[in-house]
């Protein structure tokens, strides 16, 4: 398994369920049909490319998507999403006998094991950002800001662990979503969720897929970086401690801020009103060890 050459992003400081409901996450999910739909009907490509990359003096297959996004103060940014396709094989196989120990934390474990047995294999992305990185003078908020929008520009889908079905076997919102987007949906997932490299192979993604990818990343950079999960509004969000204000979660002595992932125009230390009770959030994950 090839390790992360953290040296490689050294610049950067330390810093030190999974089904949305639609009463209580109705704000999202309005959003996420308004994003999707803008999306759609944007210039980014909603195909995904399978091509071959010089890479280390060969040639590797790789999944690409190219992307262009704004984050939350307007900034416009470029780069491409790439995976080696060997690499999502492996995920996607490993992913399945996955089998987390003890129910008292059941999420944060599976979440653990997937975090630390992708992250080696993201390292495409992590270059792809830190390039990013090199080419302006970010602040370790702004840096954080520009990965959290390029994931929240993508347009959500959900990921069930049962097949997808078409529209019409869903109710409410899901009908809905499916009706205006029948690809918005990815089956026979394990767990209900993706791994970080099955997600970009795909793009699609839910609330808990994105939390676990972002939190892979973030680690990669050396971020104090939480998985926060609510049982009440059946939700994942991603929590930094950072030193700015907005709503938290008190952890061990440190101040994770909320991090909405699941689409646009929501920033760090700000949730909806309907799941901005911080009492009915729990950390389930903090920043995954050295790999």
């Amino acid at each position: 398994m090839r390790k992360i050459k953290k040296e490689h992003y050294g610049l950067l400081p330390r810093m030190g369920f999974i089904v949305l409901s639609l009463l209580i996450l109705r704000v999202i999910i309005q959003q996420i049909h308004h994003s999707n739909t803008e999306r759609r009907n944007s210039d980014l490509p909603s195909s995904t490319q399978k091509v071959w990359l010089e890479k280390d003096q060969d040639s590797v297959l790789v999944y690409r998507h190219g992307r262009n996004w704004r984050d939350n103060y307007g900034q416009s940014y470029r780069t491409n999403l790439t995976v080696r396709y060997q690499d999502v094989v492996d995920a996607v196989d490993s992913h399945k006998v996955m089998n987390p120990q003890g129910l008292e934390n059941f999420w944060g474990e599976l979440y653990s094991q997937m975090a630390k047995e992708n992250s080696p294999r993201l390292d495409l992305i992590f270059d792809a950002f830190y390039q990013i990185y090199q080419q302006n003078t970010m602040s370790p908020y702004a840096f954080a800001e520009m990965v959290v929008t390029c994931i929240q520009n993508i347009p959500y889908a959900l990921v069930f662990q049962d097949p997808c079905q078409e529209a019409e076997a869903y109710d409410g919102w899901m009908r809905e979503l499916l009706s205006e987007c029948p690809d918005c949906c990815i089956g026979e997932q394990a767990f209900g969720l993706q791994t970080p490299l099955g997600f970009m192979q795909n793009l699609k993604g839910d609330c808990d897929t994105r939390t676990v990818f972002l939190f892979s990343v973030l680690s990669a950079f050396n971020y104090d970086v939480a998985i926060l999960n609510s049982d009440v509004y059946r939700h994942s969000v991603l929590g930094l401690n950072l030193p700015t204000s907005g709503q938290y979660k008190l952890f061990r002595g440190k101040k994770y801020r909320v991090w909405e992932t699941t689409a646009p125009n929501h920033t760090l230390g700000s949730l909806p009103p309907q799941i901005g009770n911080m009492n009915f959030w729990n950390v389930v994950l903090t920043r995954a060890p050295e790999f």
